[in-house]
């Protein structure tokens, strides 16, 4: 329900005098921790629209994107330890998992250095596709939950009065889905998007 309210007053934010706007676009770096394939991957674009405003010594920033997630690795069959977490494919020469989400980021930034500031927050994602490929063949029968939740920190440096560059990292807070084999194991309870994201915001 938190996603439909901030979907609601995004538009009351974006035309707020007290509220400054702009557009972001960059470039999604993202990892499945917990599929037993290492690196980030698979890349997508990161786009869409960010309000923000000053209170006091810190800064309010709500964000509206889409983002792409999810693995993809080219496998080695000489590897015996490069195989995907799914019971019905153990090697495997190609795989490509895409998640396509629909984001509501809230961050909490302050100064850090001159033109620098941190960031902190979470996001509310949607997932409206899933595709995932093993050997060129379509297999969505391992569902992953609609909604994610996700941790947020990341840097910022103004370029100028209007360009800003952005690096930010995220990491599900709970699993997207389960393991194949549905174990558990202390901390380790399932499968959790991980990704780096690049990105220049521009101020309207």
């Amino acid at each position: 329900m938190r996603f439909f309210f901030y979907i609601l007053i995004f538009p009351v934010f974006l035309f707020s005098q007290n509220f400054k706007s702009g557009l972001i676009g960059g470039i999604s770096m993202s990892q499945v921790s917990g599929d037993n394939l290492s690196g980030f991957n698979k890349i997508g674009p990161r786009i869409g629209l960010f309000v923000n405003r000053d209170v006091n010594w810190y800064n309010l920033q709500l964000e509206l994107h889409y983002q792409t997630k999810g693995s993809r690795k080219t496998i080695n069959y000489s590897n015996q330890h490069n195989y995907v977490d799914n019971l019905n494919y153990n090697f495997t020469n190609d795989y490509n998992f895409q998640l396509d989400y629909i984001g509501v980021p809230l961050l909490f930034s302050f100064n850090y250095k001159n033109k620098i500031k941190l960031e902190l927050g979470n996001s509310i994602n949607i997932l409206i596709t899933q595709k995932e490929e093993i050997d060129y063949y379509l297999d969505n029968s391992r569902k992953v939950n609609r909604m994610e939740y996700a941790f947020l920190i990341g840097l910022v440096y103004r370029l100028s009065e209007k360009y800003s560059i952005n690096i930010r990292g995220s990491n599900s807070i709970i699993p997207i889905r389960k393991h194949s084999s549905g174990e558990v194991y202390k901390l380790n309870r399932g499968q959790y998007n991980t990704t780096l994201s690049f990105n220049v915001l521009y101020k309207i």
